[in-house]
């Protein structure tokens, strides 16, 4: 067989890394300069696109960018937000962007440790049944390298993080159903999102749990913010640029009235007899998407009343729509069209 024949095709090494231009790979936290950063090389099937409307807070992508970049990673990685402040989005962010794979376990209440260790399944080879292993996402990640995102884990029961200690710590971490120890991969990035601390009894997210002192010691904290108004702007005429600039400014006014209402003016709760709804950014965007499909024809109450007040509890509602009219008045009954022709 000629020399020319023989298949030189070698596997594709995932952890091979370059170096490029900070501001290169992450434009909206870096100006150009001379300043570079690691990422891998090749960018592996698990990975995720993140969100391209997405605007990260700069002091927060930054702590957590160090986070990621250190030599060791002494303890994982824990991101406390109110709703739709950005912590699943900003982890997207960095693993798209560094070209790590990413692997997304959804916590709730009733999951246990079989759901991110694995389990054997059936499958077929040869015309016979046969038994196989499949690992969960977090051995994915535990094993292979990636980001392991741990969204909402403060809503895990006792007996999951009791399974997960090790897990976060980066020691050796037994799989029960398989009877086998692995090592955390060099490159193995431990995170998880929160509502809150991990102390439950929170009014406005009940779902959440009460984690023991020594699960939670094993996290570094970074606190996600709702963007400021500059930042939402930017966001709104990205995604939104249809919309006149006075529509767009009192879509954010009445996003930071409701935050007001909720979390006071400077969004650290102080506040008497808090509203429990939240106009988190989220709902910001999509109020201002279905504004748009919802036609000229149709009034900013219709689209506001879908993406945001038919959810408002019956204790807030007397108070969300005293918001809404002290921000537009009349216009918020008035068509799109009338809106878009008024100066």
């Amino acid at each position: 067989m000629s020399a020319l024949a023989i298949n030189s095709t070698t596997a594709i090494d995932y952890t091979e890394m370059e170096k490029v231009p900070a501001h290169v790979v992450f434009p909206e936290l870096f100006e150009p300069s001379t300043v570079m950063i690691q990422r891998r090389k090749h960018r592996h099937s698990d990975c995720i696109a993140s969100n391209p409307m997405y605007i990260p807070d700069i002091d927060v992508g930054k702590l957590a960018l160090v986070w990621i970049m250190a030599p060791h990673q002494l303890l994982a990685l824990g991101l406390q937000g109110h709703t739709g402040t950005g912590k699943t989005e900003l982890a997207l962010y960095l693993a798209d962007r560094l070209n790590l794979p990413i692997y997304i376990v959804k916590i709730h209440a009733r999951m246990n440790p079989q759901d991110i260790e694995g389990s054997y399944v059936l499958d077929s080879e040869n015309n016979q049944t046969i038994t196989r292993k499949e690992y969960g996402p977090a051995a994915k990640a535990y094993r292979n390298g990636g980001i392991l995102l741990m969204d909402e884990f403060d809503k895990a029961s006792g007996e999951l993080t009791s399974a997960m200690h090790l897990l976060v710590e980066g020691k050796p971490w037994p799989l029960e159903m398989f009877k086998e120890t692995i090592m955390k991969h060099p490159q193995c990035f431990i995170i998880g999102t929160a509502n809150t601390y991990g102390t439950g009894h929170d009014e406005r997210y009940i779902t959440s749990n009460q984690m023991d002192q020594a699960f939670l010691s094993r996290f570094m904290w970074l606190e996600t913010q709702y963007p400021n108004v500059i930042q939402e702007s930017k966001i709104l005429e990205k995604f939104a640029p249809r919309l006149p600039r006075h529509l767009r400014n009192d879509i954010i006014k009445l996003a930071n009235a409701f935050r007001d209402a909720a979390l006071g003016p400077n969004r650290d709760g102080n506040i008497d007899d808090p509203i429990q709804c939240i106009f988190s950014t989220r709902v910001m965007i999509a109020w201002a998407y279905y504004i748009q499909t919802f036609g000229v024809f149709r009034t900013l109450k219709q689209s506001l009343d879908a993406v945001f007040l038919k959810s408002v509890s019956r204790d807030d509602a007397e108070i969300a729509n005293d918001i809404v009219t002290k921000v537009f008045g009349d216009d918020i009954n008035k068509p799109l069209k009338s809106l878009l022709e008024k100066k």
